[in-house]
């Protein structure tokens, strides 16, 4: 598979420099590369900064109940399906709610309700924003969620639940309920049980993660993404759930001219973890891609980046491209007529066990009283 990189140079000398201590999805042993005397004493200091950004948390009372889903890595964990998905099924139980997000990639400072045609909103605020459309969930973004729960107030004063997206790490804003997706986790036995311990590896700048194993004992859920059934428990008393995601394939364009068992694909995403899209994209096309396009994550396009993935999906010969939902919210405007392209969306089931749902609603009845 040829590949067109089209991230920063930093971007692109970070993912090579950091390479065995990326992000791992499902058990394993240890992260390397944390053991480093600098490396540890960067994990100490993020660790005692955002530590100090959480006790500067209030909660705003009266009002809803927040709740909180974030990780400890940079990016690629599945957050924003995560909380749509959680969002719908909430919706669907009768919540009146809204999800607050930064609007990573967006030059809009907010706060602002957003819609899914609003060009200059955040690309996964959008993707949020429309499929939750019909729910009447509003997505509100703000580069200072407390503003932006202030903003949301205001305009859905009826509001019973917020969800706040990648809220792990954020400060002031205080919450009722804190989720951590994890990326590695170990099962060890705790006397005559087994548990979830959670794993991470070295922190930015010598790794991909934001801060030690330690900030997952903030959260009182873990969600894992396997399909395995692990413990229902974590080492710090934490409730466990799962979950699992499952690409789908469809053409943005209307009809069903594209056939995805036929012809050559090419890939295009600009995400966090490329790699692992493509691999799982491979797996569900089966067959590899002739062309990677990898593009910085939230990436900003316009005309002449487009003309460059054009002409250079067109040389590798291949009959259409495959591209990420928050990608092609961008890229739409842009997409000359004749390349077929389908999209790739991020379906969530929630696995065996009490679900995230489950274990959100049994705490929302507990804040709200129902």
């Amino acid at each position: 598979m040829r590949i067109l990189d089209l991230r920063p140079r930093t971007v692109r000398l970070m993912s090579h420099l950091w390479g065995r201590g990326a992000p791992v999805r499902g058990r394993c042993t240890d992260l390397p590369g944390s053991g480093h005397l600098a490396a540890r004493w960067t994990a100490r200091l993020a660790d005692g900064f955002i530590a100090r950004r959480v006790a500067a948390r209030r909660l705003v009372e009266p009002g809803p109940a927040i709740i909180s889903i974030g990780n400890l890595a940079l990016g690629g964990t599945g957050k924003t399906p995560v909380v749509a998905a959680l969002a719908d099924d909430l919706a669907v139980a009768g919540w009146k709610g809204a999800v607050l997000t930064r609007g990573f990639g967006s030059s809009l400072a907010g706060p602002l309700t957003v819609a899914a045609d609003n060009v200059l909103a955040g690309d996964e605020a959008r993707v949020m924003a429309a499929a939750l459309a019909a729910r009447d969930w509003p997505v509100i973004q703000a580069r200072r969620r407390a503003q932006g729960l202030d903003h949301l107030l205001e305009a859905f004063p009826a509001t019973e639940v917020v969800i706040v997206e990648d809220g792990h790490q954020t400060a002031r804003l205080g919450r009722h309920l804190d989720v951590v997706i994890l990326d590695g986790w170990t099962v060890p036995r705790e006397g005559d049980r087994e548990v979830v311990q959670a794993v991470t590896g070295p922190v930015f700048p010598f790794g991909p993660w934001r801060e030690s194993a330690a900030g997952a004992d903030r959260a009182e859920i873990w969600l894992l993404e396997t399909d395995e059934d692990p413990p229902g428990v974590g080492s710090g008393g934490q409730a466990v759930a799962t979950f699992q995601r499952r690409l789908t394939l469809r053409d943005p364009l209307g009809g069903s001219r594209v056939d995805p068992t036929a012809g050559q694909p090419a890939v295009l995403s600009g995400i966090a973890r490329p790699e692992a899209f493509e691999q799982t994209l491979g797996k569900l096309l089966q067959r590899e891609a002739v062309l990677s396009v990898r593009c910085g994550d939230h990436a900003r396009y316009d005309s002449g980046v487009v003309s460059k993935i054009t002409i250079a999906v067109r040389k590798a010969g291949a009959d259409f491209l495959v591209t990420t939902a928050k990608d092609w919210v961008k890229l739409k405007p842009f997409w000359p007529e004749g390349l077929s392209v389908l999209v790739a969306d991020l379906e969530i089931s929630w696995g065996r066990g009490k679900t995230l749902p489950a274990l959100v609603g049994e705490r929302l009845d507990t804040v709200r009283g129902r």
